[in-house]
């Protein structure tokens, strides 16, 4: 199955881009293709009507398209969406065909406080379901991930530790049920 990753933050040494790696490398490992959006690839220029979609929303676009599933890794700026990200969905709101519809999606977050950024995640709901995208009922958070991730971005904590495959598997299960989306 192809699936795509988008998220962490523009920092090199960020803890959600460690998690979306840490994750990408588990997808592999159980046969799945993956592509990542991550860092740079998402420092669009800010939306406004009647500019031209950047290259970089073109290609995620085309990539949700072929994907069957995203996984969505993002940090939790005061509580909401980091403005990178929504920026990024912001453009892909606006280009025909939508990637979004039916789009099975895995909210992630990393985060250093007690929450584990799962306060963001609450609006990366309402955010997904506006377009469509249909977001699996479960998350998978990490609370003082500064302290309870490795350098590689696996969870160092039992309780995450465990729920990382069986949360995937949810994810993938979902995905496979709904089939190709093209």
């Amino acid at each position: 199955m192809k699936v795509a990753l988008m998220g962490g933050s523009l920092r090199p040494e960020s803890l959600n881009g460690r998690l979306l790696e840490h994750l990408a490398r588990e997808l592999e490992t159980r046969g799945h293709s993956v592509i990542r959006f991550s860092g740079s690839t998402l420092a669009m220029p800010l939306y406004a009507e009647g500019l031209p979609a950047p290259a970089e929303a073109l290609a995620l676009q085309q990539a949700l398209h072929e994907a069957q599933g995203l996984v969505l890794v993002s940090p939790e700026y005061n509580a909401g969406i980091p403005g990178h990200l929504k920026n990024a969905v912001d453009w892909l709101s606006t280009l025909k065909p939508s990637p979004w519809p039916g789009l099975p999606v895995l909210l992630c977050a990393a985060s250093p406080g007690a929450f584990g950024g799962a306060r963001g995640l609450m609006a990366w709901r309402a955010t997904l379901a506006n377009m469509g995208a249909l977001a699996l009922p479960e998350t998978l958070t990490v609370p003082h991930a500064d302290q309870q991730l490795g350098p590689d971005g696996a969870p160092t904590e039992a309780r995450t530790m465990a729920q990382v495959p069986r949360i995937l598997e949810a994810f993938l299960s979902l995905s496979e049920r709904l089939g190709p989306r093209r």
